[in-house]
C-alpha cells in the first residue's frame, strides 16, 4: 500500500519538517488512497501553529482559511491547500463546531477527535507506505465498515452532521455501518435539527447518488424524516391498483434505484 502524495504537497510537508515540525496528509485523502480513488483534497496536519506556518511560507500566498481553528491555506501553482495545526476539540454548545480549540504537538492526539476510523488515518511523505492508523480505520476500510472513532454517542452529539455523514459515506462507498454506531444514529437522530438545511442538503444529494443510498435510506428512513418530514405520509401507504405491489414509500425507493442505474 502506497499513497501517492502529489508532489505540492511533499514540498509543503519537506519545508515544515526542515523547520523541525512534524507535518502528514490526513483523513479523506489517505482514505480515499487505499480504495484506489482519486481525492478530492489532500490535507495536511502538522505540529506547526498558523502563525509559524505563514512565517515558513512566506514566500507564497497563505490564506486564514479559518485560522481560529488552526488551519490556513498555502498557495502553490494557484492551488490551495490547507495547513491545520494538531488540535484537541473543547466543548461543543451547538453540536456542530467546538467553542474552543487547544493546540497540541501529537498527532495521536488530534486523530483521536476525528469522526470515523476511516478518516482517522494519517502518513507523512518520507516514506509514503507507512500510515498511522491508532483505530483499524485500514482493516474497517477492508471490511467496508463505517465506525466511529471511540463512543459514536459522544462523536454525534459534538457534531450532529456526523449523522448524515456517516450514512453519506456508506451510500457512496458502498459500506456498512457499524451496529453500534448505527445504533447511536437511530437514538440521537434529532441532532440534526440543530444542523443549517443547507449542510444538510450537501450531505444528502451525495447520499441519493451512491451506489449503495436505497439500502442506506430504506434501514434510515427515519433519520431522512427529520429533515424531510413530508415522507411520513408514504410508509405503508397502499396504492391499491393492481399496477402497484409496493406501497408509496417503496415504490419511491425503486424509482430512484432505477433512475440512478439507468434501468
Amino acid at each position: 500500500m502506497k499513497i501517492n502524495v502529489p508532489e505540492e504537497v511533499k514540498t509543503i510537508i519537506k519545508r515544515l519538517n526542515s523547520q523541525g515540525f512534524s507535518a502528514y496528509v490526513v483523513g479523506g485523502c489517505v482514505r480515499d488512497s487505499i480504495l484506489n480513488r482519486k481525492p478530492q483534497d489532500w490535507d495536511i496536519s502538522s505540529s506547526a501553529k498558523p502563525e509559524q506556518v505563514k512565517e515558513i511560507f512566506y514566500d507564497m500566498g497563505v490564506i486564514e482559511t479559518g485560522i481560529k481553528h488552526g488551519t490556513v491555506s498555502v498557495i502553490i501553482n494557484h492551488n490551495p491547500y490547507e495547513v491545520t495545526t494538531f488540535r484537541c476539540d473543547g466543548e461543543y454548545k451547538d453540536n456542530r463546531r467546538p467553542d474552543t480549540v487547544t493546540f497540541v504537538s501529537d498527532i495521536d492526539i488530534d486523530l483521536s477527535r476525528r469522526d470515523f476510523t476511516i478518516n482517522a488515518l494519517a502518513c507523512g511523505c518520507e516514506d509514503s507506505s507507512e500510515v498511522i492508523d491508532l483505530f483499524g480505520g485500514i482493516e474497517d476500510i477492508k471490511n467496508g465498515i463505517v465506525r466511529c472513532v471511540g463512543e459514536p454517542e459522544k462523536r454525534f452529539s459534538e457534531d450532529a452532521l456526523r449523522i448524515l455523514r456517516a450514512l453519506r459515506f456508506a451510500s457512496v462507498l458502498g459500506f456498512d455501518i457499524d451496529n453500534k454506531t448505527s445504533i447511536a444514529i437511530h437514538k440521537q437522530r434529532d441532532l440534526l435539527k440543530n444542523i443549517s438545511v443547507e449542510r444538510i442538503m450537501s450531505e444528502f444529494k451525495q447520499l441519493v447518488c451512491g451506489i449503495n443510498a436505497v439500502s442506506i435510506i430504506r434501514e434510515f428512513r427515519d433519520v431522512i424524516e427529520v429533515f424531510i418530514p413530508e415522507i411520513t405520509a408514504m410508509f405503508e401507504f397502499n396504492q391499491n391498483t393492481p399496477y402497484h405491489c409496493y406501497d408509496v414509500w417503496e415504490h419511491t425507493l425503486h424509482s430512484v434505484e432505477n433512475d440512478r442505474t439507468g434501468s
